[in-house]
């Protein structure tokens, strides 16, 4: 997969790079030479990158133990209403809502599969967010999933290679966290009832601080072949201590449950 990244967040990463080093590698890059040469191109590029992070300090503080306050079984939209599946998406979702009827619904998730976004956030499991002035990255309790969200949105790619997850690019507008996200491969479901997703989805999730303690993530979910519009959903999350843990957590002996299943143990 080819994500182009810009200059301004080569700059940072070398700045954070350049912090790190032990004190006698630093003198040695300030030394006569081409030594002192390097010393002043990184110099250069540390310049370049500190107004990113000086801004990076004035943002919310979204970094913190998170846990989402009502996961949902079956995703409605943010007025209420159903999503507004289109014709083939009635057609799949009415196959999935019979087929869990009868009690032999197929949910990846059961197969201890990965989630994928969105269906990972709307998880009831704590999860981490760490913050920096290039990405944000989410550590999640369930299944010990990580995400990244490179802050060079918006989102370009060029030859993407298809994940569970899909390639998630931000941007900041004022206290907003807008995130981009599309290169899914479109096996997971959005939720427990069986609402469909395709590798044509888009998200486009806008995440903010209603207070201190509580995150909001307002979600635009557009797939043209399940879909017939873009539909939005809403999730609230509450900030747990700083000090709260993620244990480990092991779904492998779930695949016990599927004796038949070709990738399950003896």
């Amino acid at each position: 997969m080819k994500h182009t990244r810009s200059a301004a967040l080569a700059a940072v990463t070398t700045l954070l790079a350049l912090h790190a080093l032990p004190l006698r590698a630093a003198e040695a890059l300030s030394s006569a030479g081409p030594e002192g040469q390097a010393r002043a191109r990184v110099e250069a590029v540390a310049a370049k990158s500190r107004p990113l992070v000086e801004a990076e300090r004035q943002r919310p503080r979204l970094a913190g133990v998170w846990r989402i306050v009502s996961a949902p079984t079956t995703l409605r939209t943010v007025d209420g209403r159903e999503p507004p599946l289109n014709a083939a998406g009635r057609k799949l979702y009415g196959q999935r809502v019979a087929a869990r009827k009868a009690g032999h619904a197929d949910d990846p998730w059961d197969q201890c599969l990965p989630p994928g976004t969105p269906r990972a956030m709307w998880v009831d499991a704590p999860f981490l967010v760490a913050q920096a002035p290039a990405k944000v990255t989410l550590f999640h309790q369930h299944r010990h999933l990580v995400r990244h969200i490179w802050l060079d949105g918006p989102l370009k790619l060029d030859d993407p290679d298809p994940t569970w997850e899909g390639v998630s690019s931000g941007t900041w507008a004022g206290d907003t966290l807008v995130v981009e996200t599309a290169a899914f491969n479109g096996r997971q479901w959005l939720d427990a009832s069986g609402l469909p997703q395709s590798p044509d989805m888009k998200l486009v999730e806008r995440l903010r601080l209603v207070d201190p303690a509580t995150l909001e993530d307002v979600v635009t979910i557009d797939d043209p072949r399940y879909y017939a519009k873009p539909w939005t959903a809403r999730a609230t999350f509450r900030r747990l201590p700083d000090d709260t843990e993620l244990p480990e957590e092991e779904c492998s002996e779930k695949l016990l449950e599927f004796p038949l299943k070709g990738y399950a143990p003896e």
